[in-house]
Parts: structure tokens; sequence; C-alpha cells
């Protein structure tokens, strides 16, 4: 999500002089200057009001259809209806990141989810419910990877984790206080005073957006990549080493919009640009590996999720108060682990990362042996310690690494695998849990967190020594433009 590590780029100054004529192209234009010192903070406040919106939406949703189907699959079906469109348009919202500028797709995003939540006002059925909130679902598979590719713009490159430890302890604060709005504005106006509180913390967010200074990121040419059409090529090079956002890649081929393309790029069919993110991360090894391992690590807590409330309700015999507690321990654990993982080196992020699924699941299969409520609690707060800085070195890294003109298809990508995760998780978990006890189901999440990030681990070391390893390349990070 030790003060802030330097960028080391290590390449010395190879850029023309002004007047200078390097290899036959024009003088290249001076780096565009670092972000103003309130975006980061704007950037901050956005996200916490855009999360708490998140956390609104789901206590009032889940309360207003259940009151009018009095169904427990009507509530069901409203998670699915916000989750699934994530993962199934996370293509698709990638490229129309990478394509359109991000400020006004971010924008247009939040504001039409303040509009979905006013239309819920006139909803009478549970039908209709259901409808508008796969709408929130469609909005949030663009908000999600955009407010990922946008970090390197509120901030320099040196501080990107750091940034990302601040940001996503704005997103799972946003998120606990979400649910705690829900219960005052439900208990002093009924469901329209919680969605009232949902189109003004959604309004609030498209006003910041519109607000954040989104110019090229530090290091970037002045004038930067223009920003391409929908239909326009997408060459898709993974290995970007040593190329600066809107100059040419080390493998010799041109970004789009370069101003020193010496020759048209080829258009590509539509099909092919919407799978470069995928092709990326299949070429990358190490940001293909900690995708891959991170979803699995998802998968697996998420079975946890399903299983803690009767966990705590027939095991540990600590009832509704119980099952509140361990989930405010695994939030407030990773509340700690984001700060942690923003002070993380950048060549470390990638270890991290996995080792942070080791832990996690670590954390997991220990609560399922215990046998009070307060060794539970330790336990899930040592998991959500590594779950936060997981979730930071993971984005950190990916801010790194992907490359400008498909950062929008990689965190899409990355967004989809992480919310289609979850679902399978729980869906796996509600189908054994009948079956089979509430501590085996625990033991079984942990154990496979466990093996995950082992084979991660064991992967990454294997993949990475006979190089030295391959951390995050220097110089400046690469973003989608605005």
């Amino acid at each position: 999500m030790s003060g802030p590590q330097t960028a080391d780029r290590g390449r010395g100054d190879l850029s023309p002089q002004p007047g200078q004529i390097s290899q036959g192209r024009p003088a290249a234009a001076a780096p565009s200057e670092g972000p103003p010192r309130y975006a980061l903070p704007l950037g901050i406040a956005l996200q916490a009001a855009l999360s708490a919106g998140d956390g609104l939406v789901m206590v009032v949703l889940a309360d207003v259809v259940f009151q009018r189907s009095h169904a427990a699959w009507a509530v069901a079906a409203v998670f699915l209806a916000i989750t699934v469109p994530i993962t199934l348009l996370a293509p698709l919202a990638g490229l129309l990141l990478d394509r359109l500028p991000p400020r006004w797709v971010l924008v247009a995003a939040a504001a039409a989810q303040a509009a979905v939540a006013a239309l819920l006002m006139r909803a009478g059925t549970a039908p209709a419910v259901l409808g508008l909130a796969t709408g929130f679902g469609i909005c949030a598979a663009i908000l999600q990877p955009g407010l990922g590719i946008i970090v390197p713009r509120l901030t320099t490159p040196a501080r990107i984790t750091r940034a990302n430890g601040y940001l996503q302890a704005a997103t799972w604060g946003g998120f606990t206080a979400g649910p705690l709005l829900a219960g005052g504005l439900m208990a002093a106006g009924g469901p329209a005073a919680g969605l009232t509180g949902v189109v003004a913390l959604y309004a609030a967010g498209a006003v910041a957006l519109a607000r954040l200074p989104l110019g090229a990121p530090p290091g970037t040419p002045a004038g930067g990549p223009a920003t391409a059409s929908l239909t326009s090529a997408t060459p898709d090079a993974p290995d970007l080493e040593g190329a600066a956002p809107g100059n040419a890649t080390s493998r010799g081929r041109e970004r789009p919009g370069s101003t020193d393309a010496a020759t048209p790029v080829p258009r590509e069919p539509l099909a092919r640009q919407i799978s470069a993110g995928l092709r990326f991360l299949r070429g990358d090894r190490e940001a293909g590996l900690l995708v891959t391992v991170v979803g699995l690590m998802v998968a697996f807590g998420n079975m946890a999720v399903v299983v803690e409330v009767v966990f705590a309700e027939r095991v540990l015999r600590s009832g509704p108060t119980g099952y509140a507690i361990l989930v405010a321990a695994w939030t407030a654990g990773m509340l700690a682990g984001t700060f942690l993982g923003g002070r993380v080196p950048r060549r470390r992020l990638a270890a991290v990362t996995l080792a942070g699924t080791v832990v996690a699941g670590v954390g997991v299969a220990l609560a399922g042996a215990t046998v009070a409520l307060w060794q539970t609690v330790a336990a899930y707060m040592l998991g959500g310690v590594a779950n936060g800085m997981e979730t930071v070195t993971t984005r950190s890294f990916l801010n790194y690494r992907a490359p400008e003109h498909l950062a929008g298809r990689v965190f899409a990508l990355y967004s989809g695998v992480l919310f289609g995760a979850a679902s399978i998780g729980m869906a796996v978990a509600g189908s054994v849990l009948g079956s089979l006890s509430p501590r085996l189901v625990l033991a079984i999440a942990g154990i496979g967190g466990v093996a995950t990030g082992v084979a991660g681990l064991w992967w990454h070391r294997r993949s990475t020594a006979p190089t030295g390893g391959t951390p995050p390349r220097d110089g400046p990070p690469n973003a989608a433009g605005t």
C-alpha cells in the first residue's frame, strides 16, 4: 500500500544536451517536475472516501435486499453482483484505462456509482436492487485498477512504496469505517439515509479525482506520450529495463506516442490488445509469479472468511461478539502491515510479498489450532500484518514493473485475479463446511496458503539465482497517461 529509499538509476546522464543531436534524433525534452505536495494527501483522502463508500454500500444493499426478499440467497447474490464484474470485465477495463485519460475515466466511474446509489433509493424490488448492484460492480471494475495505476503520479519514484502503504491504510481504514457509518445512518433514517451517505462519499470521490494533479510521472519527458485511441497498437514488451516512460524500450521498439518513433507501429487486433496484460505477466516471470501466488493465497484466505463466524460461535463459543473481534483483529493487523510494507526496500518487494503469503497462511493455520479467543486474536493479528504488508509490496512491485502503456491492463488483471480467487475460496469453503469441521477447514486454508508461499519463494529463488536476482528495474516507474 527507515525512510524512503532512493532510486539509484545507475545509468548516468545519457540524455542529449540542449541543441545536441543524438544519432540523428531530436534532443529529449526536459523531465517533468514532481507532483505538488498536496497530491498524495488528497489521494489518501480520496481513497478513504471511496473505500468508506464501498463498506457502506455493502451493508445497505445487504439489508435492503434481505428486507425485500427475506431470502439469504438474495444477499449472496448482491455480493456476487458487485464482485463478479470486477473479474469478468478486467480485460476491457484495463484497456479503457490504457487508451483513454485515466483521470476522466475514474471521475466518470465514481460519478456513476453516486448516480446508481441515488437510483437505488427508488428501487422497489429485490431484482431491481440486484440489477443496480451490478452497476456498482461495473464501476468498481474500473476504479480498482485505476486507483492503482495513478500512484506514481502522486509522489516521486523513490516514495512509491511508502505512498502505497499510506493509500492501503486509507483503504482499510475507510472500509472499516463504512459499516460503522452504515449502522449509524440506518439507525437514524433507514436505508434512505444510508444511501444518501453513499451518494455523498462517491460524489466527494469524483470531485477529488477531478482535482488530483495527474500529470506525467516524475522522469517522464515534458509533453509525455500521447494518449492513444482505443484501436491503436499495443506492443507487448514485457522487458522494459532501462526505459523511461514515453521512450524506446531496451529491445529497440518504440512505445505508442514516442517522439522518437522512426516508423509507424502496426495496428493490432482488439483481442490482442485486450490480452496484452496477460502476455506481459507470462513474459515477466517475477510479476507473473507474484500475481499467481497472491491469487492462490487470497483463495485460501477467503476460505477462512466463511469459516470464522462458525468457528467463533461453535468452537470458541464466543458468539457474535467474538466473531466481530476476530474480524477487527485481522483488519487491525492489516492496518499495521500497510505501514510496515511501506518501508520495504525496493529490491526486496518480491521476496517480502512471497514471504508475506507464508506468514499469512501460518496465522490462519495457527488460528485453527487455538482453544481460546485471545489465542485466535493473536494468530489473526499475525496473519493480518503479513497480509497488509503483502498488499503494499505487490502493488508497489507492479507500479515499478508494469510498462506504461500496459499499466491499466496489468492492474485490472491483478484486481480480477484477486476478486475471482476470493469468490472461488468462499464457494469452496461454503460447500465443504457442512461435512468438515471448522478447525479442519481453517487448517486446510492455512496450510494451503503456507504451501503456496513456500513454493513461490522456492521458484523465485530458483529462477533468479543464476543472474543474481531481478529486482524491479531502476528508473522512473511506468504509469498510464492522463
